[in-house]
Parts: structure tokens; sequence; C-alpha cells
């Protein structure tokens, strides 16, 4: 005996997009819904059903965090600017590519490091020069 399939829930979607958007495990919001007519019991048929609700409102979540981060980052923050570069840059701090001018002279180079904290008013001529003296 073939069943009907069952039928795409407004109030079922609803919740669905809720528990996605309070971060509730897929599993756990299919046990929630059960309650409710036509509630789909196996995953491929939640999927089917609700798979587009899922994957809309992770999206939305998604665009919304990660424009409050790049707006961050842009705004300076060091914590929010080095996560962005990790995930979507693909940057990282072990990594390094060196690139050296064929007429440069070494002595002018300044590292990496001397420069960052130059530029964070950290390191000045005066106390390297004492440093060294």
């Amino acid at each position: 005996m073939l069943h009907d399939p069952l039928p795409y829930s407004e109030v079922i979607a609803k919740n669905v997009r809720k528990g996605i958007r309070n971060g509730v495990s897929v599993k756990d919001i299919m046990a929630s819904i059960q309650k409710y007519q036509y509630a789909p019991s196996s995953s491929a048929t939640f999927y089917k059903l609700y798979g587009d609700d899922i994957a809309q409102e992770r999206a939305e979540i998604v665009g919304q965090v990660g424009g409050v981060v790049i707006q961050q980052a842009l705004d300076g923050d060091f914590k929010a600017a080095e996560l962005f570069l990790r995930s979507k840059g693909g940057w990282s701090p072990t990594q390094t590519n060196v690139e050296i001018e064929a007429n440069s002279d070494p002595d002018e180079d300044a590292s990496a490091i001397d420069s960052l904290m130059t530029l964070l008013g950290k390191n000045t001529d005066a106390s390297t020069s004492e440093d060294n003296g």
C-alpha cells in the first residue's frame, strides 16, 4: 500500500528555522517537531522537505556574523582580522613568504618584527641603540 508523500508544513518550517537560528542540533529539532501533524520521522524526508529552510537560515546567520567580524577587522580589531585572514584569506602565522627585491640593500631592510614593533610604538631607534651599546 502506497502512502501519499508528506506535505510541507509552514508550522514545522517555522520551528526548524527557529531551532537553526538558536543553534539547536538537527537531531533535536527533528525530535521537537514530532508533535505536529505531517512531521517527518526519517532524516531523508526531513531534509527533503526542510533542507532548504535549514540552508537558508544557516546562510543568513553566517552572513550576519561574518559581517560583524569583517567590520570589526576593518575597524582594527586584531583578533577579528586574524580570524578573517585565517578562514577566508588563506593566511597562516606559520606560513610566510619571503620576497626580496633583487636590487635591495640588506642593511636598509628592517625585519618584519622590527617594522611591526615600530608601528605598535614598542620599538624606537634610541632604545635599540642603547641596548646594543
